[in-house]
C-alpha cells in the first residue's frame, strides 16, 4: 500500500503507454458520457485491451485529485495484475491500495487515508479492492468511506454483479459516484434464465460496444480457426440425467463415471480428445518447429468414481486430473476390453520421478497457492512442460495469457458467457510468441438420444432451446450473432469446421490424413431439423387451441437467419411444408371444434412470421450480398425479385400473420404486455389472466421485436427497463 503522509505535498507522475487513436476517440466518448450520466457500461470481447483503456480513466480522475475504486468482484489475478506496472514491482498510482484477502492491509490507516482524502484535502488516490473483501466482516468502515468518497467507480467483469450483494452494493453508492462497468458478457444464466447488466439500476446504459468479428477484422484479435471433433458417443450415457431435463437449467452437465461401463465410455471420449491433440496441435507445432501450450477444459463429476476411493470420497476435479493422465499416455482407451475394468492411481500426480512437471498437468483448487503459482508459471513458459493444463473451473476468467493458441473443450457448456469467457483465451494477440492464431478444439456428442428419452418434454418451456445450445453449431451462430461475422469468415479470419477422426481409429496409420469439412454458419439445416421435429408433434395432436405449441414454433422461427442462397432454399422448403399442414388441418377429421377454429391459423401465423424473419435477416445482416443475389433470395422466399420492395413484404407478412396488422397496434399491445409484466403487477395477477396474458400477448412480443427498427415507440418499449425477465428472455432468445 502507498498512502500519501498528510504533509507530503505533489504527486508522482503516472506513465502509461499513449491509446490507440480510435480507442482516444472511445476515452472521450466515455468522460463525456459521465459529464451527464451517473452509470453505463461497455460491452468488449476479452482481449481486446479494456483494462488499459480503464488504466487512462483513472489516470484522468487520479491527475483531478480524485478517488477512484477499481473493483473486481473476487479475488483473482486481475486484481493484482491491474494493481502494480508492467514490471509487476511497483504499483501503477503512487498513491493507492490493494484490498483483498491474500493482502492483509493496515485498514486504520487505509481509513484514515480515505477520509483525509475524501474530504479534497489530498491528491488523487486508487484503491483496488475486491467486493467480497469490502463486504468482509472487518471492512464496515471501510465499506461505508468508500460510498462516502468514492468519485468513480470501475467494476470489471461487471456481469458478475446481476441480482446479488454486488449488485445491491452498487445501489449504494450515492449520486456523487459514477460508476463504470465493463464486461465481455452483459448477461448470466442459461437459456431461459437470463439476467441482464441493465438489470442492476435503471440508468445503466451500455456506452460503447464492439463484437468479436468486428474486432478479429480490425486486427484487434487473433483469427480463430474452430473445430468441431463429433464423437460416437451417446451424451445421455456420458453425463448425469438423473434430474431428466432439469440439468439443463444449470451451466453445465455432469460427466457420469459411476460404473465401470460409464468409465470407460468417458476415457474413450477423452482419448479422443488426446487423438485431437496428437494430430491437430502436437503434430502441427512439431512441423511448425514450435511447442504450442493448450488449455483444456474438462467437465465436473457428480457422482463417486467407480473403483476409485470406494469409500465414497469425491475426487476433487477428477476429469481434469482422468484428462492429465490421458494425455501423458498412463491411461488408454483403447487397451480396455468388455470384460476389463478400468484401472485408476489411487493418487494423481504432476511431476516426474526427476521432480520436474509432466507433459500435461492438472490444475485445481485443491493445490497450495505457492504449487498452483508455480504450475501457471511453468506453463506460461515457452518451450518447457507443462505443454497441457488441464482444469475444470479454473482459468475461464481472469487469466491472462496472449501465447495461448491452443484450447481444448471437452465440457458441453449451456451458458453464453461462460462460452464467450472459454473462447476468450486464445483470442488475445501475442507479439513475443509469434503467434499466428487461436485454435479451439470442441468434442461433441450426439445429443439424438435426448429427443427419445424425452419426447416431447424436450419442447417444453425453453427445454428446447437448451438441448440445442449443447450442439457447438448453435453456439458458434450466438457468439457471431454480432458484427460482421460473414466477412471475417469470407476472408478466412474466422475457420469453422467439423473434422472426420475416423483415419485414426484402431489399426489406422497414425500419419492418415484428417478430412475436414467447413461448417456453414447460421446452421440453417440443423435448425430445420429441430423445427420439423417441432412441427411433427403440433401435427400429429388433435386437441387444444395449440397455444403452447404456437409460442414454440414462433420463437423457432426466429432462430433462423439467411446470409446466402442456401439458406433461402432451406427456408423456402420449410415454408412450404408449414403451408401444407395449414391446408391439411382444415380438414382434419379428428380435430373438434375448438381446434379446428385454431390450428391452421397456429400454422399460417408460423408461416408468415417464418417469412418476415428471413426478410428481416436479408435486410439487416445481407450487406455483403449483391443486389442480384438478395433478389434471387426474395424469389426463392416466394416475393417479387425487386430488394426495394423488401419493406412492402415485410409488412404483409405482419398484415397476413399477425393479430395486429400494423405498428400502432403492436405499440398499443405491447404497452400494455410492459405494464402487465412488470414484477410488481404479474404477481397479483390471477392463474386465468396469467394464461390469458400468454396466449393473447406474447406472440405480439415477437411480431414487435422484428419492427423496432420501424418505429421509435416500439425501440423504446423493448429497451424499457419495465419489462420484467420473462419477457426479456424472449427478446434475448431472438
Amino acid at each position: 500500500m502507498t498512502i500519501p503522509d498528510e504533509a507530503v505535498a505533489g504527486m508522482e507522475k503516472v506513465e502509461l503507454e499513449p491509446l490507440r487513436e480510435d480507442k482516444q476517440k472511445i476515452l472521450k466518448d466515455i468522460l463525456k458520457y459521465f459529464e451527464t450520466h451517473q452509470r453505463g457500461y461497455i460491452k468488449v470481447p476479452t482481449g481486446w485491451g479494456k483494462t488499459f483503456l480503464s488504466k487512462h480513466i483513472m489516470k484522468k480522475y487520479y491527475d483531478e485529485g480524485k478517488l477512484v475504486l477499481f473493483l473486481v468482484s473476487k479475488n483473482n489475478p486481475l486484481l493484482s495484475q491491474t494493481y502494480y506496472d508492467r514490471k509487476k514491482i511497483h504499483p501503477l498510482f503512487p498513491n493507492s491500495a490493494l484490498l483483498s484477502s491474500e493482502h492483509k492491509e493496515d485498514r486504520n490507516k487505509l481509513a484514515a487515508a480515505l477520509k483525509y482524502l475524501g474530504k479534497g484535502k489530498g491528491d488523487g488516490f486508487v484503491l483496488f479492492a475486491s467486493l467480497q473483501t469490502i463486504l468482509g466482516k472487518q471492512g464496515s468502515e471501510i465499506k461505508d468511506l468508500i460510498l462516502e468518497y468514492t468519485d468513480l467507480a470501475i467494476v470489471d467483469e461487471i456481469h458478475n454483479f446481476i441480482n446479488n450483494r454486488g449488485n445491491d452494493f452498487l445501489n449504494e453508492f450515492g449520486k456523487r459516484t459514477k460508476i463504470l462497468g465493463m464486461t465481455a458478457t452483459p448477461f448470466q444464466g442459461v437459456v431461459g434464465n437470463v439476467k441482464f447488466v441493465d438489470e442492476i439500476a435503471g440508468d445503466m446504459r451500455e456506452i460503447y460496444a464492439k463484437t468479436l468479428p468486428e474486432c478479429i477484422l480490425d486486427n484487434e484479435l487473433a483469427p480463430l480457426r474452430y473445430t468441431i471433433a463429433e464423437s460416437s458417443e451417446d451424451i445421455f450415457e456420458i453425463f448425469d440425467f438423473e434430474k431428466g431435463l432439469d440439468e439443463l437449467d444449470k451451466q453445465d452437465l455432469f460427466l457420469d463415471c459411476s460404473t465401470a461401463d460409464k468409465l470407460k465410455k468417458v476415457i474413450r471420449r477423452t482419448q479422443l480428445a488426446k487423438d485431437v491433440y496428437d494430430s491437430m496441435i502436437k503434430q502441427e507445432a512439431i512441423v511448425e518447429k514450435g511447442a504450442t501450450k493448450t488449455l483444456v477444459f474438462c467437465a465436473p463429476v457428480r457422482k463417486r468414481v467407480y473403483g476409485v476411493r470406494a469409500s465414497g470420497d469425491g475426487i476433487n476435479a477428477f476429469h481434469a486430473k482422468l484428462t492429465a493422465y490421458v494425455f501423458n499416455g498412463e491411461i488408454s482407451a483403447p487397451e480396455l476390453t468388455q470384460d476389463s475394468d478400468p484401472i485408476l492411481p489411487v493418487d494423481f500426480d504432476n511431476y516426474t520421478r526427476e521432480g520436474e512437471f509432466k507433459d500435461a498437468a492438472f490444475m485445481t483448487s485443491e493445490l497450495s497457492k505457492e504449487e498452483q503459482s508455480n504450475l501457471l508459471a511453468a506453463f506460461k513458459e515457452i518451450g518447457k512442460p507443462p505443454y497441457v493444463l488441464c482444469t475444470v473451473g479454473m482459468l475461464i476468467e481472469g487469466f491472462d495469457f496472449p501465447a495461448l493458441e491452443a484450447l481444448v473443450l471437452l465440457r458441453p457448456t449451456l451458458s453464453m458467457r461462460l462460452f464467450e469467457q472459454q473462447v476468450g483465451r486464445v483470442t488475445r494477440l501475442s507479439a513475443v510468441s509469434g503467434k499466428k492464431q487461436g485454435n479451439i478444439f470442441e468434442i461433441s456428442d450426439s445429443i439424438d438420444s435426448l429427443y427419445q428419452h424425452f419426447g416431447e418434454g424436450v419442447f417444453s418451456g425453453e427445454k428446447v432451446d437448451q438441448v440445442q445450445m449443447l450442439q457447438p453449431e448453435i453456439r458458434l451462430e450466438e457468439l457471431f450473432s454480432e458484427g460482421d461475422a460473414a466477412r471475417a469468415i469470407a476472408q478466412g479470419k474466422i475457420r469453422i469446421s467439423k473434422v472426420d477422426l475416423s483415419a485414426l481409429g484402431k489399426g489406422k496409420r497414425k500419419d492418415a490424413q484428417i478430412r475436414e469439412v467447413p461448417v456453414r454458419l447460421p446452421p440453417t439445416a440443423l435448425r430445420v431439423k429441430y423445427f420439423s421435429r417441432l412441427l411433427s408433434l403440433t401435427e400429429e395432436k388433435d386437441i387444444g387451441a395449440f397455444e403452447r405449441e404456437k409460442r414454440e414454433l414462433m420463437r423457432a422461427a426466429l432462430r433462423f437467419r439467411v446470409r446466402e442462397y442456401r439458406d433461402a432454399e432451406e427456408l423456402s422448403i420449410l415454408s412450404g411444408k408449414v403451408n401444407k399442414l395449414k391446408r391439411e388441418a382444415y380438414e382434419d377429421r379428428r380435430l373438434g371444434d375448438v381446434s379446428r377454429q385454431h390450428k391452421p391459423k397456429v400454422f399460417g401465423e408460423v408461416e408468415w412470421l417464418l417469412k418476415l424473419q428471413a426478410l428481416n435477416s436479408l435486410k439487416y445482416e445481407g450487406r455483403h450480398l449483391s443486389t442480384p443475389e438478395r433478389n434471387r433470395i426474395l424469389n426463392t422466399l416466394g416475393f417479387e425479385p425487386d430488394f426495394k420492395k423488401i419493406d412492402d413484404y415485410r409488412f404483409k407478412c405482419l398484415k397476413l400473420g399477425s393479430a395486429q396488422k400494423t405498428i400502432p397496434d403492436l405499440v398499443k399491445v405491447l404497452g400494455f404486455v410492459s405494464r402487465l409484466s412488470s414484477s410488481e403487477t404479474y404477481q397479483f395477477i390471477d392463474k386465468k389472466k396469467k394464461e390469458q396474458w400468454k396466449r393473447e400477448f406474447l406472440p405480439a412480443v415477437y411480431w414487435g421485436f422484428c419492427f423496432i427498427n420501424d418505429s421509435l415507440e416500439l425501440k423504446e418499449l423493448f429497451e424499457s427497463t419495465e419489462w420484467d425477465r420473462r419477457v426479456k428472455n424472449i427478446i434475448r432468445q431472438k
